[in-house]
């Protein structure tokens, strides 16, 4: 199943079983990059400490740390790639200090936002607003009913904070403590896979981008019970091998850990399960050769442990009745929304092009290597020379799974519509399935070989870079202006007249209130402000245009689209209002300022002339 181990001089054969040649040492660069790397770090951190808090919203947090902080950076994340890449490619045990590095650089990476002292990464229909909310809920109550449906992540949280960590920096932890398990993972899957031991740091490597750009930098439950599934297929692996208790115990607390985690991992689980038993099948069918399989009721565990868990709450009721209707009344699918958002922004093909490399570089790198990869392995398994490994063609159906479940949730309303959550159970098996050709690349011959790891190496550094680069931009900063500000609106006016908002939805109120504040419900604040505040020739005074009301303003309607990641076209779309537009409702008869902060304003319509101002 596995491919041939290097021997103990150096030397190791390639696909053919021909001796590929002496494997170049390349020990003094690699001590060389680390060393460099390991200044890098020290001097990132000196800049690190050494930046100021925000004073108010910002439209970038990269641009708020000096340039020489994010060269260090970039190139403690490059150098840990690359001496990785090369200790996997001459078996040096180098590639534990280069994910120590890696992992330390990302330590200040996740931190960003709390060193500019922001109250929350995340604002807006940021679904951690509702998240945080729930944890606020636990802290509140004592009692875990209070975290949602799916409270495997807010008891995380919430247990830090018990612990003593601020709840404005436990979600940082968990963000940064789930990546970093997904980075390590990564490498004893391709390590477990291939039973090769020099291939840990070719997995390691690999998974060193953040794939998944700023769902890595947050805490949403679907992507962080997923970053724990190159751990999970390891484990099945080891257990498939093995009929290990210990691993099946490992297994199953994991198993169930998911099912708490998010109802969409768990039922992936489910699939990879079932899908590593029916692919034991079909690969002794096309090589004749005996694997042992993985049992289907492993994935019955999880299962049932799901529809036990799942099956009482309202949420999951008014999901399933959401997708159904939406069948029922050919809602658009995600998409075909997708491409009518992208049709529809005010941008040239190739600032289109751009703005997809910016967002979505690092997966495509991933997504058309490992394809063109599994089309070759496919090639194999019809060929049936001998050339197909379990291990490559487990990979391969796994990719192949992830891309039938992508195809689905993008043709079928889901309700899950941001490609990368789409594509997450694809995203992480490509990451799989790259690491797998970096592995097959060392047994190749030298020159071959070498052309491989450059060619290769680079499409991992590409994806580090632009991974990271996607992280933080735009920005999603919440100042405490805006969370002050809302706070006062929400319990110092009256309940039954709405709050008129450009950019401040009902997961606001979750975030401010907690989940079990009996006036959660319902919504006050309704993003339904117009631009320009809906002024015309007939519609003169905000009373005419939205009766009794109160309207909210803030610096991020103001800055948040003036910012160099929008095009002159886009501000000139986006920018919801003008300073003569401001000034106009600060002279409209029919509204009054009741509020203002420095960075939010609160403004009362009247519902007619005899309430006074």
């Amino acid at each position: 199943m596995t491919g041939t181990d290097a021997d103990a001089t150096g030397t190791d054969t390639d696909a053919t079983g021909t001796d590929a040649g002496p494997v170049p040492r390349t020990t003094r660069a690699q001590e060389l990059l680390l060393t460099l790397a390991a200044v890098a770090l020290v001097v990132a951190t000196v800049l690190y400490v050494q930046v100021d808090p925000a004073r108010g919203f910002e439209t970038s947090l990269v641009e708020a740390f000096p340039i020489p902080f994010w060269l260090c950076f970039y190139g403690v994340l490059v150098a840990s790639v690359v001496v990785s890449l090369l200790a996997g490619l001459d078996g040096s045990g180098y590639w534990r200090h280069a994910g120590a590095l890696a992992l330390a650089d990302y330590a200040l990476f996740f931190f960003l936002p709390l060193a500019r002292g922001y109250r929350l990464y995340g604002r807006g229909a940021s679904d951690i607003l509702v998240h945080v909310g729930d944890v606020r809920g636990i802290l509140s109550s004592g009692t875990l009913a209070a975290g949602s449906w799916y409270p495997m992540q807010h008891t995380l949280v919430s247990e830090l904070v018990y612990f003593g960590f601020p709840l404005r920096g436990a979600e940082y932890v968990v963000a940064y403590g789930f990546s970093a398990l997904y980075i390590v993972s990564m490498g004893y899957l391709v390590r477990t896979a291939t039973d090769r031991r020099e291939t840990t740091a070719l997995g390691l490597a690999a998974g060193i981008p953040l794939a998944f750009s700023i769902f890595h930098t947050t805490i949403i439950p679907s992507f962080l019970s997923l970053l724990v599934f190159p751990t999970l297929v390891a484990v099945i692996e080891v257990y498939r091998r093995s009929r290990s208790i210990p691993f099946l115990a490992v297994f199953v607390v994991f198993g169930v850990g998911i099912v708490f985690f998010h109802p969409v991992t768990a039922g992936f689980l489910v699939v990879l399960v079932l899908s590593t038993g029916a692919f034991g099948y079909v690969y002794e069918w096309l090589t004749g050769e005996t694997v042992r399989k993985v049992r289907p009721t492993l994935a019955v565990v999880v299962a049932a442990g799901a529809f036990v868990w799942y099956i009482n709450f309202r949420e999951t009721r008014d999901s399933i009745e959401q997708v159904v209707d939406a069948w029922l009344s050919g809602g658009s699918s995600p998409g075909a929304a997708v491409v009518g958002e992208a049709s529809s922004v005010p941008l040239s093909t190739t600032e289109l092009l751009v703005r997809f490399t910016e967002l979505y570089g690092m997966v495509f790198v991933y997504l058309v290597v490992a394809g063109l990869f599994g089309l070759v392995v496919v090639y194999w398994a019809l060929r049936r020379d001998g050339r197909l490994r379990y291990d490559e063609a487990f990979a391969t159906a796994q990719f192949s799974v992830g891309f039938v479940l992508a195809i689905a949730f993008l043709a079928v309303y889901l309700i899950e519509f941001e490609p990368l959550r789409v594509a997450r159970y694809l995203i992480v098996m490509a990451v799989f399935l790259y690491a797998m050709l970096l592995a097959r690349a060392t047994e190749w011959r030298p020159r071959r070989r070498h052309l491989a790891f450059v060619v290769l190496g680079g499409g991992v550094v590409a994806a580090a870079a632009l991974g990271a680069n996607a992280a933080y931009w735009p920005n999603e900063q919440l100042t405490d202006a805006e969370y002050e500000g809302s706070e006062f609106v929400l319990t110092n006016t009256h309940g039954d007249v709405p709050i008129r908002t450009y950019s401040i939805p009902h997961k606001m109120e979750w975030y401010v209130r907690g989940s079990l504040n009996p006036d959660l419900w319902p919504p006050n604040f309704q993003t339904t402000l117009q631009r320009g505040f809906g002024y015309d020739e007939t519609n003169t005074t905000a009373r005419r245009i939205y009766g009794r009301s109160y309207l909210v303003t803030q610096d991020f309607d103001r800055e948040f689209y003036t910012d160099s990641y929008f095009t002159t076209e886009q501000r000139r779309e986006l920018i919801p209002y003008e300073p003569e537009d401001v000034s106009r409702l600060n002279r409209d008869p029919t509204v009054a300022r009741i509020y203002d902060n420095g960075g939010f304003e609160a403004w009362y319509v009247s519902g007619s002339d005899n309430e006074s101002r």
